[in-house]
């Protein structure tokens, strides 16, 4: 009897702690779906690149790769050689700056909220994705390690102003509790002294790395974006997305449905 009064309240306790650990997980995985949810509803499809495949803020719409053009020789002039292609302007590079952005696999646009001193309007935004992925094919490996220099050269030169890349920070995505593996990323700021287009604007610079390849995101938006804006909510959640593509070969830039 002693023995049966001694187990009884384990007995009862029993179902109670089970009861706590599920009503626990059922928590984490309403947590986890609703993470997921709010992370397809802030990107989009998945994007391919030869170097990285992620999902862009879905603001964003992808402003098309330059068209190579070339006249096609007539059947009736097959004997004579065919003429070279030539590349047109790559409507891609920013149109708001002489600037030249090398190693250029995708970029994107979108107008936002900008809130003025007297108004509310719109403004563009920008996002693009630069690789040394060429200059490894072409065994220019020194050149090559030294892209993330070369970038920061090319917006610091553009503005005529100095970039201090010593202030860049170590930051990973998600920056909390996540349920994706953190991806690491080099971070720093830059803010032109000159407006583009009356609006000051700011330079958000991502460097993510392995091995030899470089890829930097680039994200150029108004600073006084409007509160009301999720672009920087979203730009943290397609930072997660980004993965180094396992193969070396060749693919064209793609765009695929959400997942």
């Amino acid at each position: 009897m002693v023995r049966i009064l001694l187990l009884s309240p384990v007995l009862i306790l029993l179902p109670g702690c089970g009861a706590e650990t599920y009503e626990q997980r059922l928590q984490e995985t309403a947590q986890y779906f609703a993470y997921v949810d709010s992370r397809n509803q802030a990107l989009s499809g998945s994007w391919t690149s030869p170097t990285i495949t992620m999902r862009v803020p879905i603001e964003f719409r992808q402003m098309e790769d330059p068209k190579v053009s070339a006249v096609a020789a007539s059947a009736d002039e097959s004997e004579s050689p065919a003429p070279e292609p030539v590349p047109t302007i790559d409507p891609r590079q920013p149109d708001y700056a002489d600037l030249v952005l090398p190693g250029l696999e995708g970029a994107w646009r979108a107008e936002v909220p900008v809130d003025l001193e007297n108004e509310a309007t719109e403004r563009p935004a920008y996002l693009y994705v630069l690789s040394n992925q060429s200059l490894l094919k072409e065994k220019q490996k020194e050149q090559a390690l030294k892209f993330f220099n070369t970038v920061n050269n090319q917006i610091a030169t553009t503005f005529d102003q100095f970039l201090n890349t010593e202030d860049f920070k170590s930051e990973q995505y998600p920056k909390g509790k996540g349920y994706s593996n953190p991806k690491s990323f080099t971070v720093g700021t830059f803010e032109p002294e000159t407006p583009i287009d009356g609006v000051p604007y700011q330079f958000q610079i991502y460097l993510t790395e392995s091995g030899n390849r470089q890829v930097v995101i680039l994200l150029v938006l108004p600073k006084n974006i409007a509160r009301g804006s999720k672009l920087l909510e979203q730009m943290g959640y397609s930072l997660e997305t980004v993965e180094f593509v396992k193969s070396s070969s060749s693919q064209s830039p793609s765009k695929s449905a959400n997942f």
